[in-house]
């Protein structure tokens, strides 16, 4: 629980307030907000963010400004240059930054009263009781691995005798313009591992995540043509029926650094 309620004043969360107050299609008559659901949501609830690039930002951003006020966020990359033009808690000093840390001192400067406890690394080196601290978990993640291994802990968690043991799930993605989200009660609802059928290979790649953290070789030959190419060749465009330009092509990707 944050106790931050000196940083609350009148009206905060009336925007909020008018969404939450709002009855819906299945309340009863007379419908009125409790607010003890107030409470919890905004003193008590304690979210995770997995990610904080593109949609990790947004989702960081906007769940302080919904009134979550203990937010942790993990996150295993570093800032790069190319990631300023869209991930917008970042700025040009921050470069070579933790993308977690650096994301949270920008969102507890930002809005007052919040509280995001970052964690720069891999979810991988968190245990059991860990995930098991939080109200809910939202993934950003740019990875179908991390996505599954996030997924399975999760229903893993799941004891039938202590229902608090399951971990509601949000899972979002984007790519261009296009992005998805979806909404994963562990052992109740169909899992990730479940639609892992109707996944589409991958076409492009996230340019943070080919220059900082390639994962796979396709990654490394994006870095050597979209990143390396221009930076030694300039203007020249690759030939790839050239063998030169292949042969260059394959020794810079051969000693890309992560494969």
């Amino acid at each position: 629980m944050v106790d931050v309620q000196e940083n609350d004043w009148e009206g905060r969360y009336d925007h909020i307030d008018q969404i939450l107050d709002a009855p819906g299609p299945r309340t009863d008559e007379g419908f009125m907000a409790g607010d003890g659901v107030k409470d919890f949501l905004r003193n008590q609830a304690k979210i995770l963010v997995i990610g904080a690039g593109g949609l990790g930002c947004e989702i960081l951003a906007n769940l302080a400004l919904t009134g979550f006020k203990d937010i942790h966020v993990i996150d295993m990359d570093t800032i790069d240059i190319s990631n300023l033009n869209r991930q917008f808690l970042f700025r040009p000093k921050d470069v070579g930054k933790s993308k977690a840390i650096v994301a949270a001192e920008f969102i507890m400067n930002r809005v007052p009263g919040v509280l995001v406890t970052p964690y720069f690394g891999k979810i991988q080196d968190k245990d059991d009781d860990y995930y098991l601290q939080f109200n809910l978990v939202i993934c950003g993640l740019d990875s179908v691995e991390a996505r599954r291994w996030i997924n399975a802990t999760l229903v893993n968690l799941v004891d039938p005798e202590n229902p608090e043991s399951l971990k509601p799930l949000i899972d979002g993605g984007t790519e261009g313009f296009k992005g998805q989200a979806r909404v994963i009660l562990p052992t109740i609802t169909s899992c990730y591992e479940c639609s892992l059928d109707m996944l589409n290979k991958p076409t492009a790649f996230p340019i943070c995540t080919i220059a900082n953290t390639p994962r796979l070789p396709e990654h490394c030959i994006e870095w050597a043509s979209v990143l390396e190419w221009p930076r030694v060749h300039g203007d020249k465009k690759m030939d790839t029926d050239n063998p030169d330009d292949i042969s260059w092509l394959y020794a810079v990707a051969s000693g890309s650094k992560g494969i």
